[in-house]
């Protein structure tokens, strides 16, 4: 989210003066960059999302809100024009802080919102940068340890109350693949959250396809009268992408005069399928228990 402002409230190439809110202790991982430098956006966005250095957090507050306070307080706006509804932030860097936390769900709408609209996987996508401080250049390597296994982002983290932590992006088999690990055990390397990428990734491209949930000139549901009885089908295909474990049994959603909706067992989405009509239709008005015994679905 530091790293997301920072990107909409600035240019790439915009130079800035590196500092710190008064009496500000580096803590947890940080660059130790030195108050005054002179660095562009480009490159702060690298230590937020490369290196993932706190100090760099701080100062991108700094330079965008002149406060931390101010700061965190658009961080959650933010959060809430994202419709991320249980996500309240405390600080810039997400080091553990009362009253600070975010839930898996809302990881995910703020990280395909990133991958949707901003070009910021250019720059998580880098294996490591080079930065110049007071005369000597230091390399410095993305703390994502599976980037050469096509993982191109998102970001990586660790507290002690949220454990090891990755939001995974890779693509594969023309899918985009949004991994989002959390409270992974904190081994002595500190690689846990990667392995369980690499399980959640697996479980995707082995179980996860696209289903035909209905074919082309399928029977979907039937109109009886006095006159007999009419079977309806469907113009085209209906696929849906889901767990190829799971039923692709679509159940009865709601009736109209105009058509007939379903739901499914991937999502919340309702299929619409409308009535074959013509200019010599006469239409009924039924109470809804009436019109489900007139109409019923087909085998």
């Amino acid at each position: 989210m530091t790293a997301l402002i920072l990107y909409e409230n600035s240019e790439i190439n915009d130079i800035l003066s590196i500092s710190y809110p008064e009496g500000y202790d580096f803590e947890g991982k940080v660059a130790y960059l030195n108050e005054d430098i002179q660095v562009s956006v480009e490159q702060l966005l690298e230590f937020l999302l490369v290196y993932s250095a706190n100090d760099s957090a701080y100062a991108t507050a700094i330079y965008i809100s002149n406060s931390v306070e101010d700061f965190v307080q658009l961080m959650n706006k933010r959060a809430e024009k994202l419709n991320m509804t249980n996500t309240n932030f405390k600080n810039p860097d997400g080091l553990d802080e009362a009253g600070h936390y975010t839930t898996l769900k809302d990881l995910l709408l703020l990280s395909k919102y990133i991958l949707n609209n901003t070009k910021l996987i250019d720059i998580t996508n880098k294996s490591k940068f080079y930065f110049d401080q007071s005369g000597t250049v230091k390399e410095y390597k993305n703390t994502n340890l599976i980037i050469n296994d096509g993982f191109k982002g998102l970001k990586t983290g660790w507290t002690a109350d949220a454990g090891l932590t990755f939001i995974g992006y890779n693509q594969n088999l023309n899918r985009n693949i949004i991994t989002i690990v959390n409270k992974s055990f904190v081994d002595a390397d500190k690689e846990s959250h990667f392995f369980d990428t690499l399980i959640l990734y697996q479980e995707s491209l082995t179980n996860f396809i696209d289903r035909t949930l209905l074919n082309n000139s399928e029977n979907v549901y039937k109109i009886k009268s006095s006159n007999g009885s009419r079977l309806y089908s469907t113009q085209n295909d209906l696929s849906k992408f889901g767990n190829s474990n799971i039923s692709t049994t679509l159940f009865l959603n709601d009736i109209d005069h105009a058509s007939v909706k379903f739901t499914n067992n991937f999502d919340d989405e309702i299929f619409k399928i409308s009535f074959m009509t013509s200019e010599n239709t006469t239409q009924y008005n039924f109470f809804m228990s009436n019109v489900i015994s007139k109409l019923v679905l087909s085998d």
